[in-house]
């Protein structure tokens, strides 16, 4: 369904039924003047494209077979990150408005990489037929090669309307956040979600401490409203991402404290930090805890050796 947030911003939503958690990924789209953008492009599978592109036709999305009357011209379909909830959909989106697709470019070279198996979606190896799903949705998202490279400052225009590109590394490396300005509309990807915390991956994948670097970088833009990359839209940002802050902080000092009781390897630190965790959900578990391990170590203040569970700290200062 399209759900009006402002005069300006719509979301295209779509319900997944076999999508595994609460909140699929969000498609927003933003339009003034006879020019429109998507913000991110939701899955590529059949069922996601085809309402996607019902609602684009009834909100008078110009396509190219030119089957029904348009008012817009969809000009860009912007992609938060790489990841293929939030951007194997974007070549057949693109194949079928003629928009450009539009990417960070430190970001590139991750989307180009279908062999790369990192994503928000954690799938465990006996379910195969989900992981063949996830290797095609992969592969989708690398056949979107970008049309405009953007850096941080650079502002896109749709309309009369100054849509500011803000690189907002962490998640990944080269997250992108849009900054409508008009509006003091924030478009967060996956740095901030509408309900819980976003997974940050350990170096090379993610950073954690570009990630709080970054969402001080969006406070500071002080938004009016957030729109996230899964869940409904918050209306006090501030407040929000302060909230992420702090229990980050609260998770680092949790983990600092722990070590000096010698629990000292990541297997150790997950089993007291999360004593009664789903295994299913080990994997996102121990990545979390790495994250903040090596945030540390890049601060100095300890030292690791080892590989995934078996990490362990040698040394702190």
């Amino acid at each position: 369904m399209a759900i009006e947030i402002t005069p300006h911003i719509i979301s295209l939503h779509v319900d997944l039924p076999w999508f595994p958690q609460p909140y699929p990924p969000n498609v927003f789209l933003i339009r003034d003047g006879g020019e429109a953008a998507l913000i991110d492009s939701g899955f590529s599978d059949d069922d996601s494209y085809d309402k996607r592109i019902a609602l684009l036709g009834e909100l008078g999305i110009r396509m190219r077979d030119g089957a029904a009357p348009a008012r817009s011209a969809l000009t860009y379909i912007i992609l938060t990150h790489h990841h293929y909830d939030h951007a194997s959909g974007a070549y057949r989106l693109r194949a079928a408005t003629g928009a450009q697709v539009v990417v960070h470019r430190d970001e590139e070279a991750l989307l180009l990489s279908p062999e790369d198996e990192t994503g928000d979606l954690e799938i465990p190896e006996d379910q195969k037929e989900a992981r063949a799903r996830a290797k095609q949705w992969r592969e989708d998202a690398a056949k979107a090669t970008p049309d405009v490279r953007v850096a941080d400052g650079d502002v896109l225009r749709v309309g009369a309307l100054h849509l500011r590109c803000v690189h907002a590394p962490g998640h990944t490396a080269g997250h992108l956040c849009i900054f409508l300005e008009e509006e003091r509309a924030l478009f967060a990807g996956d740095n901030v979600l509408g309900v819980g915390t976003a997974a940050i991956s350990p170096p090379p994948h993610g950073d954690m401490a570009e990630y709080i670097r970054s969402l001080r970088k969006m406070q500071a833009l002080d938004a009016a409203l957030l729109l996230p990359g899964h869940g409904p839209v918050v209306r006090e940002p501030n407040r929000k991402i302060q909230e992420l802050i702090d229990h980050r902080r609260q998770r680092e000092d949790q983990i600092v404290a722990l070590i000096a009781q010698g629990k000292d390897s990541v297997k150790t630190l997950v089993k007291a930090i999360y004593p009664e965790l789903d295994k299913r959900l080990n994997g996102m578990a121990t990545g979390q805890i790495i994250s903040h391990l090596h945030k540390l170590q890049s601060e100095g203040k300890l030292r690791l050796e080892g590989k995934g569970e078996e990490m362990r700290v040698v040394g702190r200062q």
